[in-house]
């Protein structure tokens, strides 16, 4: 009988010792569960899209004119000898952006609610002096400030009402907290302006560490 209550015990504990353990994410998993679809223009050329976005803008204009016709017929029948299909590319254009949109910006639902630890570089939304209690949590180092931002689903906005001390926009580090949904939006200061940087992701950190 005792043998069993202590057994019951060590297993009570094991559990509770594992669930506070928090699972590390990668920012990939932090995309969409969704289905993938094809995307045709991930396997073309710069030059390649460079003429289908030209053609493109030529199908937007009312009328064209004579150079531009033959620019049109020249470019169509460069890219059918190279084997593309013009009509079926623009057909799947509309779905592909969708996708890309979707990915971009949607949460991935299964895993909000949960506690996780987060790698990634710092980028203050609200400090005082080298104190920050409000950041973007970003997966290259600079981002939003030296470079555009990431999708919105590549951003996490973390409260930290204690303050991390910056030691620099380049040292990674490890974000403890729990993962919610919740849109939102934050300007951030940068080289040549202020970026009105958007969110899917929001976290209240637990606990902040370097990144080892």
């Amino acid at each position: 009988m005792k043998t069993v209550l202590i057994s019951a015990v060590v297993s009570i504990w094991s559990l509770m010792a594992s669930s506070s353990v928090a699972q590390q994410l990668g920012w990939a998993d932090l995309q969409p569960d969704i289905p993938q679809i094809e995307d045709p223009f991930l396997l073309l050329s710069d030059e390649q899209l460079f003429e289908l976005g030209t053609l493109a803008k030529l199908d937007m204009l009312a009328s064209l004119s004579p150079q531009q016709v033959a620019d049109k017929k020249a470019i169509t029948s460069k890219l059918k000898d190279e084997g593309l299909d013009v009509n079926w590319l623009f057909s799947k254009r509309i779905e592909v952006m969708q996708h890309r949109r979707r990915m971009a910006t949607e949460p991935n639902m299964t895993l909000v609610g949960k506690r996780y630890d987060i790698p990634g570089f710092v980028t203050p939304v609200e400090f005082d002096n080298d104190v920050v209690t409000k950041f973007f949590l970003v997966p290259t180092s600079g981002a939003c400030i030296h470079t555009p931002p990431p999708p919105a689903n590549q951003i996490v906005l973390v409260s930290y009402p204690q303050g991390l001390k910056m030691k620099s926009l380049y040292s990674p580090v490890w974000v403890s907290g729990e993962l919610v949904m919740k849109r939102a939006k934050a300007d951030v200061s940068y080289v040549d302006g202020v970026a009105d940087v958007e969110t899917v992701y929001q976290m209240s950190a637990v606990d902040i560490r370097d990144y080892e």
